[in-house]
């Protein structure tokens, strides 16, 4: 079709009422007829530059293209017109994520908020992003107040079991994949999910028994470990296991006063013998303890070695001119449990 034949076409489109220019866009689309669409919205945008869903209509062209970068400018320029479009500004949110522009993109849904009446997709989305910047916790929290709103958000379900698995709380991911699954029985994607949830869980299972103080000779410092762990002396190593050799425990003592550079280094050191580090679950931290006064340090992370998950946590108490190194090292599958089965040991460890 010769440009002047088009041109009069789209002159004769916008006499009707923008409703219709909009049904015409959309019928457009549904014929692939890209480029007479975007042609269109255009003209209708210019026709009428506070009509919005002239700009909505444009936007999900530029959604179709993954031109992400051109809905955010031409939410912009509605937004001008348009003051405080909620549908302007929920529109805006996925280009924003898709672009990693993730504060704008939290700005933007706190604005929603803050006018008030939020749909549960925008605490979905709020969601999405934290779970992207590492922030489990802050997710959950989201998710659930989006299912609180729509308690048939099956989404924000299953982004919520992600963020139950990443912090390692099967548990609780499993539960909201049930709810899912109660809502869309016949969802395999939710089955399956559920299934490997299940897997993780059944394979993070370990029995320590009670723990109790270790009895050392000479009897220099408290620490609690399991009961039913077997120990042995190795060198100058006190080893502490599971009779599975599951979970390890190494003790090992030294004249040496470790300051905050070396105890990095000590770090650094054991972190590049356990394989590729894949994600620290308790970042480095070096304190006094003014109860025990002494230095205390402690890291817990998480390693790749042959694309097997090992769980690793190391820590020292330094004392006057002597110091304990302590070590966990574990291939059961991780989870909360093992965390703070971790956390209590090391925290245990002081000179007496």
């Amino acid at each position: 079709m010769p440009v002047s034949n088009l041109d009069n076409e789209i002159k004769d489109i916008l006499k009707e009422n923008n409703e219709i220019v909009v049904e015409k866009i959309n019928n457009l689309i549904d014929l692939n007829n890209i480029d007479y669409a975007k042609k269109l919205a255009l003209e209708l945008i210019k026709k009428d530059n506070k009509y919005k869903y002239g700009y909505l209509v444009l936007s999900d062209i530029f959604y179709e293209e993954e031109n992400y970068k051109e809905v955010v400018k031409l939410i912009d320029k509605a937004l001008e017109y348009i003051k405080d479009d909620k549908d302007l500004l929920e529109n805006k949110i996925e280009a924003l994520i898709s672009t990693h522009r993730y504060n704008e993109a939290k700005e933007v849904i706190e604005k929603l908020i803050e006018l008030g009446d939020v749909n549960s997709s925008v605490y979905g989305e709020y969601g999405i992003i934290l779970s992207m910047e590492g922030k489990y916790t802050d997710a959950i929290e989201k998710y659930k107040k989006a299912i609180s709103i729509d308690n048939n958000d099956i989404l924000s379900m299953i982004n919520m079991s992600v963020s139950y698995k990443a912090v390692y709380r099967y548990d609780d991911a499993l539960d909201i994949l049930e709810k899912a699954l109660n809502i869309n029985n016949n969802d395999i994607n939710i089955i399956n999910r559920i299934g490997d949830i299940k897997y993780l869980r059944d394979n993070s299972k370990f029995n320590i028994g009670s723990l109790v103080s270790i009895q050392a000779n000479p009897d220099r410092f408290h620490l609690l470990v399991p009961e039913n762990f077997d120990a042995s002396i190795d060198g100058s190593l006190l080893k502490i296991e599971s009779s599975d050799k599951r979970i390890s425990i190494i003790i090992s003592y030294s004249d040496k006063k470790y300051d905050e550079k070396a105890i990095k280094e000590l770090f650094d050191g054991f972190k590049s013998r356990i394989g590729e580090l894949y994600s620290i679950i308790t970042p480095i931290s070096i304190k006094t303890r003014e109860e025990y006064n002494d230095l205390f340090a402690e890291f817990i992370f998480t390693s790749k070695i042959n694309k097997n998950d090992f769980f690793n946590a190391i820590a020292v108490v330094g004392k006057g001119e002597e110091s304990i190194i302590l070590t966990i090292s574990s291939t059961v599958t991780i989870s909360s449990n093992l965390i703070s089965f971790a956390k209590e040991v090391i925290n245990s460890l002081y000179f007496k």
